[in-house]
């Protein structure tokens, strides 16, 4: 039983349903209705989200025994030869339902998402500032699969965007957080080259700005009155809320909390877009 759940926790479920959620979102933005269209792609997104999240594991076992030492590879719950055996096993439960169950165009998004989570596990999460926009691109992404198979690919614009600096803010905290362990790994993120506190700063800034503009897609007729109340009740204050909190109480704890508020937060997001 314990070897089953270490099997579903570092697939990260929460990141898995996340993505999921923004492909429906996106589909239903750009005017799709028939949930027989979207479940295929629904199910495909959590799966190659739940592979990248192991593969990530696999490569960063060592740095996650400073970072995260509770995750399933660095607590000895699973097995480095376990986790690489489940990766195959849904990068080709990935690619085989991609190209049956998805429209052509859709499939290669699919499989060039699994290359580019894997680029990112292997070399790009150690390279500066470009891990963190490679995930950003992918995350945000999402809704632009949702809205092409609902034929209506440019209705994903604005919530690509917000996706986009809301996950690349996201992962500046997080590597803030992690500083310590990715120093000693040589994983040079923005918090290890440029310091902590410029990484932060950066972040805040990001959040700061990005809760400001949130109205613009109302105020310009884009979204209606429904996007604007849920974005300014649900999202904004988490990420003001999250800013100050750093800036009051910079510590790697802050950090931490401040990096799950955001991942709630981004709940709320898909639920304003939607609404939107």
């Amino acid at each position: 039983m314990q070897r089953l759940l270490a099997f579903i926790e570092i697939t990260r479920p929460h990141n898995m349903l996340a993505a999921s959620l923004g492909v429906a979102a996106g589909y239903w933005i750009a005017g799709g209705r028939e949930v027989g269209v979207i479940w295929p792609a629904v199910l495909v997104t959590a799966l190659v989200t739940g592979a990248g999240n192991v593969i990530n594991d696999w490569y960063d076992h060592s740095i996650d025994r400073t970072n995260k030492p509770r995750r399933p590879l660095p607590s000895g719950r699973l097995g480095r030869r376990g986790a690489i055996r489940f990766y195959a096993l849904l990068s080709a439960a990935v690619t085989i339902l991609s190209f049956f169950a998805l429209p052509l165009e859709v499939a290669v998004v699919v499989v060039l998402w699994q290359i580019a989570l894997y680029l990112y596990a292997a070399r790009f999460k150690r390279a500066f500032v470009s891990g963190n926009l490679l995930v950003a691109a992918v995350t945000s992404s999402a809704f632009v699969v949702g809205a092409m198979l609902a034929g209506r690919p440019a209705a994903a614009v604005v919530p690509v965007a917000i996706a986009f600096v809301f996950v690349f803010s996201r992962e500046l905290v997080k590597g803030a957080e992690d500083v310590d362990g990715d120093r000693d790994a040589g994983v040079r993120t923005v918090a290890v080259v440029m310091g902590v506190e410029r990484a932060v700063m950066l972040a805040v800034t990001l959040m700061v700005g990005l809760a400001l503009l949130l109205p613009l897609p109302t105020l310009t007729g884009v979204y209606g009155r429904r996007y604007f109340y849920a974005m300014e009740l649900l999202v904004v204050p988490g990420l003001l809320g999250g800013a100050w909190w750093m800036l009051k109480r910079p510590s790697r704890r802050t950090y931490n909390r401040v990096s799950w508020l955001l991942k709630i937060t981004m709940f709320f997001g898909i639920l304003a877009l939607t609404l939107g």
